[in-house]
């Protein structure tokens, strides 16, 4: 892990240097011990069940966006069944910069109903603008509601020691994400490489 995880008194300091959360609801309640309070926006993304067999990184359709988009006003909720993905996103918009590392965490209240928040990406990198997409899944054996604006994670921050050499976004446009973002696993370039290779002997 990287240098020491900043106390609420220093992620106070810092909101008022260069860490930007915005906005706040509620800064007094939200910042608590070594971590800050986020919220869940009323944009949900559905991943529809296609009529492909699996997801093939190498078909040519595996950029195509199997998603349907939800919108739930406040008040109002989701459910989220057993078994159920939802790309979700936060209601609060996070500016880290270049030495500091986020620490995203679900809230153990949902752990406790087998709702998960991110299936992989806890890691908020140096640079990160924008809402945090989030990955929720249910498996548990209970239907869960989920309303907008509920408190759904907490976000921890960590020194770096040094510096990084790449940020992220670097190199390309609009990295700053206000809503989900789908799979980009077909992008990887191992799979580029295997693509090509099959191609040059196909």
């Amino acid at each position: 892990m990287p240098g020491g995880v900043l106390s609420d008194k220093e992620i106070i300091r810092r909101l008022k240097d260069d860490l930007i959360i915005h906005p706040m609801l509620d800064e007094s309640t939200q910042v608590k011990e070594c971590k800050v309070d986020l919220h869940l926006s009323g944009v949900f993304y559905e991943i529809l069940r296609s009529s492909v067999d699996s997801y093939d990184p190498l078909a040519t359709t595996a950029g195509n966006d199997f998603r349907k988009e939800i919108l739930i006003p406040l008040g109002q909720y989701l459910v989220l069944h057993p078994g159920d993905l939802i790309l979700a996103s936060t209601f609060e918009n996070v500016n880290i910069p270049t030495n500091l590392l986020g620490i995203l965490e679900g809230r153990s209240s949902l752990g406790r109903l087998g709702v998960i928040v991110h299936a992989t990406a806890s890691f908020i990198d140096p640079g990160f603008k924008g809402a945090i997409t989030l990955e929720l899944s249910n498996l548990g054996h209970l239907p869960v509601r989920l309303y907008t604006l509920a408190r759904v994670a907490a976000l921890a921050f960590f020194n770096i020691n040094g510096e990084v050499t790449q940020v992220y976004g670097a190199g390309r446009q609009g990295h700053a994400h206000p809503k989900s973002e789908a799979s980009r696993h077909h992008e990887d370039w191992e799979y580029i490489v295997i693509k090509q290779c099959r191609d040059e002997h196909s």
